[in-house]
């Protein structure tokens, strides 16, 4: 399992930008839906931020409650991770106000593989 740490915002952005995602067949598609099952907002989320969704993928709109609300620790299996830094690094284009967090989860995601064969839990020694 792969820990990536993903806010209210992040989630959202990486929901759609799963979900607008062009899958080459039903295998990268099923492994991309259970993703989209972990990041995506739960009923009570939606009702508790206000989330509204514009007409044919506009804009989208919501209130949190409180600070942090929505945060969430997402647990991904290896295949999980990797077809989520795939979809990250092919989606085009990016918007530069994103590009910073994306980087940073993409880097997360590539290391834990790398420091488990290395024998470090959280990928330091």
């Amino acid at each position: 399992m792969q820990p990536v740490f993903l806010n209210f915002y992040q989630r959202v952005i990486v929901w759609n930008m799963i979900g607008a995602h062009p899958a080459q067949g039903l295998k990268e598609a099923s492994v991309l839906l259970r993703v989209i099952d972990k990041v995506r907002i739960t009923d009570q989320e939606s009702i508790d931020t206000e989330f509204r969704a514009g007409e044919a993928g506009g804009n989208v709109q919501w209130l949190l409650p409180e600070k942090g609300y929505g945060d969430k620790i997402v647990e991904l299996e290896n295949e999980e991770a990797a077809a989520l830094v795939a979809v990250i690094e092919g989606t085009r284009p990016i918007r530069v106000l994103d590009a910073g967090w994306l980087i940073k989860v993409v880097d997360e995601l590539k290391l834990a593989p790398v420091a488990a064969r290395n024998g470090s839990k959280d990928g330091l020694q």
